[in-house]
C-alpha cells in the first residue's frame, strides 16, 4: 500500500502536531487506513489537503515570480523568507527527528554544507556563507514538505500552485501583453523569462498526467494539462519542450506495464524495433539530423549561446580544479571573468546554464562528484520506492528526476539558494516507518527513510 509507507505523521499519535500548522498535520487518522495508490477507489483514498496545504500552494504560486512584473514588488522574496522560517521551525519543533532525517539525505545535504564551508577559501566568503545557509534552508523546507504532507498531497500542492500561476500568466498575456511577453514575442507570463514559464509548464504536465491517471478531479487535471501544454508551446523554449518529453516518456512505459504482460510485451517489441531503426538512421545521417533537429528547435550550433557560457565556465574550472573558488563567488567577485562574460553575452547572467559546470566552478572536482552522486542516489531510491508500490503517485518522482536530468544540462534548476526544483528534489524521498519501530525500547519509535 502506498500511503501508509508515506505517512505525513512522524510523531507518536494524532496529538503530536497541530492540523492548522504551516508544517501540516503530524498525526494519522482514519483517512489513511487502507489508502492505496492503485485500484478504482485510489482517488477517493487520497487524504484531504486541509488548510495546512494553503501555505505551500502560495509558495509554488509566488516563489518563481518576479514581483515587479505584476506590481507586487518583493513578493518572491517574502515567500522564500516564509519558506526559510518554516524550515527553521521544523528544525526547532522536530529536533528529535533531525538526525534521522538528515542522516538519510547526507549526500543531498553535502551541497549546502560544502557551500557554507567554501567561505573558507571563497573569493567572496560572506556571500558564499549566506547563500549556503539559504540553500540549506531550501533543502530543509523540501524535507519538511514531504515529511508533513506526504507524496499524494505534495503532487496536488504543486499542481494547484502552478495552475494558479499559469492561469494568471494566460490572463495577463491577453490583457497586458507588454508585461508578459519578451521583445521576441515569446510568452513569459508572470515569470522573469520564457525559460522559467517553460520549465514550470513542463513540470505541470507531469503533475497533471499522474493525477489524471490516478483519477483525481480528472476535468481539472485535464484542463491543467492542456493549459500547460499551450503555454509550453507559446514559450518556444526548446529546453523545456525536451524536458517535458523526457519526463513523460517513463509514464508511457509505466502505463503500458500496468496494463498487463501482453500489452507490455507488444509495446516493448515496438520500442526495440524503433530503436534499431533509429540507430541505423543516426549512423547514416547523424550530422544532418543533428543540424536539422537544432534548426527545428530554434537553436544554432552554440545552443543559443550556451556553449560560450560553458567555455567561460570550463576555463575558470581549470584555474582552480580541486575545490573551486566558492559558492556564487564567480558572479560577484571582481577577480573573475564574469564582467567580460556579461559583456560578450550582453546578458546579466548568474549561472552557466549547466549545473555540472556551476558545481565545478564553485567547488571544483569535489563538487562535481558530490553533485552527481546525490542525483544518482536519489534516482536509485525513488525507483526502489516505485518498485515496492507501482502507483501513479509513486511514478511522479521518477518523471521528475527524468525531467531534471535534462534541465541540469541546459539550465540551472539545482544548487540555487532558492528554487522550486531544488526544494522538490529534497522532497522526493519517501518517509517510511520501520517495520520494527518501537521494538528497540519502550516508547521509542525508529524511523527509516
Amino acid at each position: 500500500m502506498a500511503f501508509p509507507r508515506d505517512l505525513a505523521s512522524l510523531g507518536p499519535g494524532p496529538a503530536s502536531g497541530l492540523a492548522w500548522s504551516p508544517l501540516g498535520p503530524y498525526g494519522t487518522d482514519q483517512r489513511w487506513a487502507g489508502a492505496g495508490s492503485s485500484g478504482e477507489g485510489a482517488a477517493d483514498a487520497m487524504p484531504r489537503l486541509g488548510l495546512a496545504a494553503v501555505a505551500w500552494i502560495i509558495l509554488f504560486l509566488f516563489a518563481p515570480v518576479v514581483g515587479e512584473q505584476i506590481k507586487l514588488p518583493g513578493v518572491d522574496k517574502a515567500v522564500w523568507i516564509g519558506s526559510d522560517l518554516i524550515a527553521f521551525a521544523f528544525l526547532v519543533l522536530r529536533r528529535d527527528l533531525a538526525a534521522t532525517l538528515f542522516g538519510s539525505r547526507l549526500l543531498l545535504l553535502s551541497w549546502p554544507l560544502l557551500a557554507i564551508a567554501s567561505a573558507l577559501w571563497s573569493l567572496t566568503p560572506g556571500l558564499s556563507a549566506y547563500h549556503g545557509l539559504q540553500l540549506l534552508a531550501t533543502i530543509v523546507a523540501g524535507i519538511t514538505l514531504r515529511t508533513t504532507m506526504g507524496l499524494s498531497r505534495l503532487v496536488r500542492i504543486v499542481f494547484l500552485g502552478l495552475l494558479l500561476g499559469q492561469t494568471l500568466s494566460a490572463v495577463l498575456t491577453v490583457a497586458a501583453p507588454s508585461l508578459t511577453r519578451g521583445t521576441d514575442g515569446n510568452w513569459a507570463g508572470i515569470y522573469s523569462h520564457k525559460n522559467v514559464l517553460g520549465s514550470l509548464a513542463s513540470l505541470q504536465l507531469l503533475c497533471a498526467a499522474c493525477l489524471f491517471l490516478q483519477g483525481w478531479n480528472r476535468l481539472l487535471t485535464l484542463g491543467g494539462f492542456c493549459l500547460a501544454l499551450v503555454l509550453l508551446v507559446a514559450t518556444h523554449s526548446a529546453t523545456a519542450l525536451v524536458a517535458a518529453a523526457a519526463g513523460l516518456m517513463p509514464l508511457v512505459a509505466i502505463f503500458a506495464w500496468r496494463q498487463g504482460k501482453h500489452v507490455t510485451g507488444f509495446c516493448l517489441g515496438i520500442a526495440i524495433a524503433l530503436a534499431g531503426i533509429g540507430i541505423l538512421v543516426i549512423a547514416a545521417r547523424g550530422a544532418d539530423i543533428s543540424a536539422s533537429l537544432l534548426s527545428d528547435l530554434g537553436k544554432d550550433t552554440t545552443l543559443t549561446g550556451r556553449t560560450i557560457l560553458w567555455q567561460f565556465g570550463l576555463e575558470q574550472f581549470w584555474r582552480e580544479p580541486l575545490i573551486g573558488i566558492g559558492y556564487k563567488a564567480y558572479w560577484e567577485s571582481p577577480l573573475t571573468t564574469a564582467a567580460y562574460l556579461h559583456f560578450v553575452t550582453k546578458q546579466k547572467l548568474w549561472f552557466f546554464h549547466n549545473n555540472f559546470i556551476d558545481a565545478a566552478v564553485a567547488f571544483g572536482i569535489v563538487g562535481v562528484v558530490l553533485f552527481t552522486a546525490a542525483l544518482l542516489d536519489t534516482a536509485r531510491r525513488v525507483i526502489a520506492h516505485f518498485a515496492r508500490s507501482s502507483g501513479y503517485m509513486e511514478a511522479w518522482p521518477i518523471l521528475f528526476i527524468s525531467q531534471l536530468f535534462v534541465l541540469v544540462c541546459f539550465e540551472c534548476p539545482l544548487l540555487v539558494n532558492h528554487g522550486l526544483h531544488q526544494l522538490l528534489l529534497a522532497a522526493l524521498l519517501p518517509v517510511v516507518r520501520s517495520p520494527n519501530a518501537g521494538e528497540d525500547r519502550p516508547g521509542h519509535r525508529r524511523l527509516t527513510i
